[in-house]
């Protein structure tokens, strides 16, 4: 059976982030005195990246969340901070075209400095550290594109680097794959730590955010858009919604427009000093190109983290974590038995195409969501985008992510057997794909 993200248990989950992350300011719950030109819906990056850049205009905003600050899948991923989307820019431009499509690469390519700036303007303690991301080829054909990558990005500005494999084998410790590049943009976070940060930092420019606040709809009122909660009620002009893959019934059918997909992360006790010197030495963090994307990094503590290789539309059990000390076991021979002291999951929102999508719901109501596995920078960037518009600096139109028709997924109520037959299936591809 399918489970309902927002049913996952109370509280923050007993995850390596949360063991390490500095504690989240203290948040009140609603009240129903509470007054904002905009009502943000979800505290992840979304919605508190929103309310960030329309606290720093000064404009009145106020978060709502049902659940706290990082809850969701902001403060469960794998932290890496990707100046991409899941498609080549090549692919994009000739989704977008070459005007829309270039000012969506350039501003993508843009966002670890947003990410990372806004890390050190406001002092976030999230161990954020830019070393790099490496991209590791699974094939031939897939080192080819990541060549076209290289090439491409370059040709912009951009200080890629292709890796030969004896290249990649220095920089990552395996020799697993064929090859690889170096994007020196990126790097890694705590993604709990970051989102606490975040808002830490609306609180500062003056914004408010409770906690405890669950919200079942959002209606026409005389004077804009009544937001209902479970007690109470506010009215606001503008209504930004932020919930990605644990959006509910709140607004009819966006939960249908993607397929939340459960995802894991596994995290070790520290390993032998010698070993831990030999997986990833310059402390970069590596994802590979294979469909069923596994991301690899090693903590200051030396603890290895693994983070997805597979998913479930299902609930949090054993059998999702089988497949990832299997991968660590492949790709680095000489970890021996490794204890793995930390395990935890969360939803993303995978759409249909891997795009995320920009949705104006009604007037004055818009949603950004669908990140597909790359949400720390897009969603920041989405939410200083619907700032913009927000505040009334932008159109609708005018934002980096031109907007998306609204369509619900026919397949919805099938998503259970449609996430697994997925998984089984590409994990069978990537196995079967010539080196």
């Amino acid at each position: 059976m399918p489970a309902v993200p927002m049913n996952d248990p109370e509280g923050t989950p007993t995850s390596y982030w949360a063991a390490t992350a500095p504690a989240g300011p203290n948040i009140p719950t609603f009240d129903g005195s509470e007054r904002a030109d905009t009502v943000v819906v979800g505290a992840g990056y979304t919605g508190l990246s929103a309310a960030l850049h329309l606290a720093q205009r000064g404009s009145s905003v106020l978060v709502l969340d049902a659940h706290e600050p990082g809850w969701g899948a902001s403060g469960r991923n794998n932290g890496q901070v990707v100046a991409a989307l899941k498609h080549e820019p090549h692919e994009i431009e000739e989704r977008f075209g070459k005007e829309r499509g270039g000012e969506l690469i350039r501003v993508i390519g843009n966002g670890p400095d947003l990410v990372f700036g806004l890390i050190e303007r406001y002092g976030m303690e999230c161990s954020a550290r830019r070393s790099g991301i490496l991209t590791a080829a699974h094939s031939a054909t897939s080192l080819a594109d990541l060549q076209r990558r290289v090439e491409v990005w370059m040709r912009r500005g951009a200080p890629l680097q292709l890796l030969s494999r004896a290249e990649l084998e220095s920089r990552s410790g395996t020799g697993f794959y064929v090859g690889g590049c170096l994007d020196p943009r990126g790097g890694a976070i705590n993604p709990l730590g970051y989102a606490r940060g975040l808002a830490a930092a609306v609180l500062r420019e003056g914004g408010q955010i409770r906690q405890k606040a669950h919200v079942n709809s959002i209606v026409r009122a005389a004077s804009g858009w009544r937001v209902n909660l479970d007690r109470g009620s506010v009215v606001a002009s503008r209504v930004i919604l932020g919930t990605n893959g644990y959006t509910d019934d709140l607004w009819p059918g966006l939960k249908k427009t993607f397929l939340p997909a459960r995802t894991p992360q596994l995290v070790s006790k520290p390993l032998r000093d010698n070993v831990r010197k030999s997986i990833l030495p310059g402390g970069q963090i590596m994802s590979d190109t294979r469909y069923l994307t596994v991301g690899v990094r090693m903590h200051a503590d030396g603890r290895m983290h693994l983070g997805g290789g597979g998913g479930t539309a299902g609930a949090d059990r054993p059998v999702l974590y089988e497949q990832l000390p299997k991968e660590a076991r492949a790709l680095y021979p000489q970890l021996g038995d490794v204890e793995w002291e930390f395990r935890w999951s969360g939803f993303m929102a995978m759409t249909p195409d891997r795009y995320p999508r920009l949705f104006e719901l009604a007037p004055d109501v818009a949603a950004a969501l669908g990140y597909s596995g790359r949400g720390i920078c897009t969603a920041t960037i989405m939410g200083r985008e619907l700032a913009r518009w927000a505040a009334g600096d932008a159109g609708i139109d005018d934002l980096a992510l031109p907007v998306s028709t609204f369509r619900t997924l026919p397949y919805y109520a099938l998503r259970g057997p449609i996430i697994e037959g997925t998984v089984l299936f590409h994990t069978l591809r990537d196995r079967l794909s010539p080196a």
